[in-house]
């Protein structure tokens, strides 16, 4: 049977279910990953002092178990469930093994529109790995704990074909938790 091919539909693996994942399952040694697309800023709906970039992240390591969203094979969108104890939608997870890659959207302020320049305080979920990708090429030094102001030409510069071991950390925002991915070089971060 052929089926037709939902460009726009939903993508299984979100980031906040691989991010999820690894820190139930492969936080200790983390997940080898690799950015592969990036894409331009583009202007946040929300708000008009933000712009938005994303990150298309390849998993190299072995990755046995990760928590997906189960896609309708007709609409190619999320299937939903209630959810029993507040009557809300939700995804309706499964466990799936070795996704092959995950979009990570961030969120940064712009420093100047004009020329795509974009700034990132050391709070933002983006400066972990923008902070990581830019002291590999050297245009931040070893160690930076500062917020910093980049182009989008040199973010896509610093992380395409960048690779690394991704764990993740909890932290919270106004009593919201949420995971941010830590990307490092070597297996000993947490030691």
């Amino acid at each position: 049977m052929v089926k037709v091919v939902n460009e726009g539909g939903d993508a299984p693996v979100t980031a906040r279910y691989f991010m999820s994942s690894i820190n139930s399952w492969y936080n200790k040694d983390g997940i080898k990953c690799g950015i592969e697309r990036v894409s331009k800023l583009y202007q946040s709906q929300a708000d008009k002092q933000k712009a938005s970039v994303a990150a298309t992240v390849s998993v190299l390591g072995d990755m046995p178990k990760c928590r997906a969203r189960v896609i309708d094979e007709e609409t190619g969108l999320a299937v939903k469930i209630e959810d029993e104890t507040t009557g809300e939608q939700k995804d309706k997870i499964e466990v799936i093994s070795d996704p092959s890659e995950v979009t990570f959207f961030f969120n940064v302020r712009w420093a100047n529109k004009e020329a795509n320049e974009f700034k990132v305080n050391p709070q933002a979920s983006c400066f972990p790995l923008f902070n990581f990708a830019f002291q590999a090429t050297g245009d931040l030094p070893k160690g930076n704990t500062n917020g910093f102001i980049a182009n989008i030409d040199e973010l896509k510069e610093a992380l395409l074909g960048l690779e690394f071991i991704a764990r993740v950390k909890e932290e919270s925002f106004q009593g919201r938790k949420y995971f941010v991915m830590v990307p490092s070089e070597t297996e000993d971060i947490w030691e």
